[in-house]
């Protein structure tokens, strides 16, 4: 068999790259990754494809994916935010393919535990299946809604969420063991972020943040936010229930107008959808997502190119801006400009689209504030998640209310 066929050898390059980019640093983290076989959990597919680092998605419901295989350099940063060790019991929300789990019950060994749970019962048998194929028999695979937690094997050292968390579930802290820690993908306003929780008198404190990407949940705990499809082709995304023109926007995507360059420059991709992506997402109740998907050999979309990344077929583009009822901004490069790396340096422009209503200045305004005020990095960002109505102090944080709780934000 090829090198570039051969599973092990793609493993190991995997690995190899997902260390040297810093995404894992821990030893056992980096040992499971390398002990784990992924093309396993994704039947079907020639390795070469099971081991690039990209999210593999594994379901779609009336056309929308609903569940993948998670991209393993986020997994490997959430696992890292975990710090799960040997002997820990583990509750994982969101099976998924059972790849994750499968890490998990590396890491905790024998003397741990590992509990799975997935809101579709053809997710769950199919996790059973693969965890089987990998030997992996003593990880428990659960059909449940995971905002419930699992309280017949509460409680846990700690609780990990792969999907996207509208707001934290009460059940979650309550199945955590004192001193325990829950990892989870967090929407704050539209901006999600892996959020590493530890408990904290009434609530939970963040002791880490770090910018992220995934498929919210469905359930109990599905959130008000919307994908709105404005084109075949693009998606606009708001974390609430505000009215939008989907006609007038869908026409927007055709009619570009002025473009205004903010003269801010940097590296895009992680800084941009995560400390400008939470600035927009606190100052602006206009704020909102835009992604689309290129075809192979497409280059052209009405979506400003600010991050992209392979996807099966092409690529997937994503960026962000302000949203109005004729129009929209968007944050992107220049449209002339053809980046030599996803996240090479360049200026942030504010691109136009529809009859935008003044979004490309505000746009514009909101992205130099965000420099001037020192460009603040998610090492400063500090979250606390407690009951609505609890007292304590806020003093200069945003609060985000949820439905049971609330977010206080300090950037």
């Amino acid at each position: 068999m090829s090198a570039a066929a051969d599973p092990t050898h793609l493993r190991e390059r995997l690995v190899d790259r997902l260390v040297g980019e810093g995404h894992v640093t821990a030893p056992w983290v980096e040992a499971a990754f390398r002990r784990v076989p992924r093309h396993v959990f994704l039947p079907g597919l020639p390795p070469a494809v099971a081991y690039r680092d990209d999210a593999i998605p594994t379901k779609r419901i009336a056309g929308r994916v609903v569940s993948s295989s998670s991209q393993p350099a986020i997994m490997a940063v959430m696992l890292e935010q975990l710090g799960v060790a040997p002997g820990h019991r583990v509750l994982e929300i969101g099976a998924g393919t059972g790849y994750n789990a499968a890490l998990l019950d590396e890491i905790v060994g024998p003397g741990g535990e590992v509990t799975t749970v997935d809101i579709d019962e053809d997710l769950a048998e199919a996790a059973r299946a693969h965890l089987a194929a990998a030997g992996r028999p003593r990880v428990r695979v659960v059909c449940a809604d995971g905002a419930h937690g699992h309280p017949p094997r509460a409680p846990y050292d700690r609780i990990i969420v792969t999907v996207g968390a509208w707001e934290v579930a009460p059940a979650w802290p309550r199945q955590l063991v004192a001193g325990g820690r829950l990892v989870l993908p967090l929407s704050v306003r539209g901006t999600q972020l892996s959020v590493a929780f530890i408990p904290d008198g009434t609530g939970l404190r963040s002791i880490s943040a770090e910018p992220c990407g995934f498929m919210p949940m469905r359930g109990a705990l599905a959130g008000p936010g919307r994908d709105v499809a404005l084109a075949s082709d693009v998606v606009l995304s708001v974390d609430d229930r505000r009215p939008l023109n989907v006609i007038a926007l869908s026409r927007a995507l055709g009619a570009p107008g002025e473009s205004a360059p903010s003269g801010v420059g940097g590296a895009l991709g992680r800084e941009a959808f995560g400390s400008l992506g939470l600035w927009l997402a606190l100052e602006s109740p206009e704020h909102c997502r835009l992604g689309a998907r290129l075809a192979e050999g497409v280059e052209e979309s009405p979506v400003p190119r600010l991050v992209e990344w392979p996807a099966a077929g092409g690529r997937q583009r994503a960026s962000m801006g302000l949203v109005g009822a004729r129009g929209l901004a968007a944050l992107g490069r220049r449209r002339d400009e053809r980046p030599a790396a996803p996240d090479s340096p360049a200026e942030l422009v504010a691109h136009g689209l529809g009859a935008d209503e003044g979004l490309v200045e505000r746009l514009v305004h909101q992205v130099r504030r965000w420099h001037a005020a020192g460009r603040p990095g998610l090492q400063r960002v500090r979250i606390t998640s407690r009951p609505l109505g609890a007292v304590g102090d806020g003093e200069g944080a945003w609060v985000v209310p949820k439905r049971r709780s609330e977010l206080l934000v300090w950037t």
